[in-house]
């Protein structure tokens, strides 16, 4: 079974229970695919979204600790290039 980018990164993830490793897993999968969507838009129904927002209300899910292993992936994956383009564009449609 192969793993998903979010799955691949989270596998650092460390908030203190395996259950919520998992489920940071699954939230920023789905925030990932629709980045644009409301939370109950981007979950696949209602118990989905559920979880999602029990999650967020979890104190161990925090800023630090849901960035921390993406932030890991993104370093190790830069340390193989010679140079890292950081483009940003504000660019909005209404």
């Amino acid at each position: 079974m192969t793993m998903n980018w979010a799955e691949e990164e989270m596998q650092t993830a460390d908030l203190g229970d395996e259950r919520l490793n998992v489920r940071v897993a699954k939230v920023l999968e789905r925030l990932g695919a629709h980045p644009g969507s409301s939370i109950p838009a981007a979950c696949r129904g209602w118990a989905e979204t559920m979880a999602a927002y029990r999650f967020f209300d979890n104190e161990k899910a925090t800023f630090e600790t849901v960035l921390t292993p993406h932030r890991d992936a993104t370093l190790q994956r830069m340390e193989c290039c010679p140079v890292v383009l950081l483009v940003q564009d504000t660019t909005e449609f209404d």
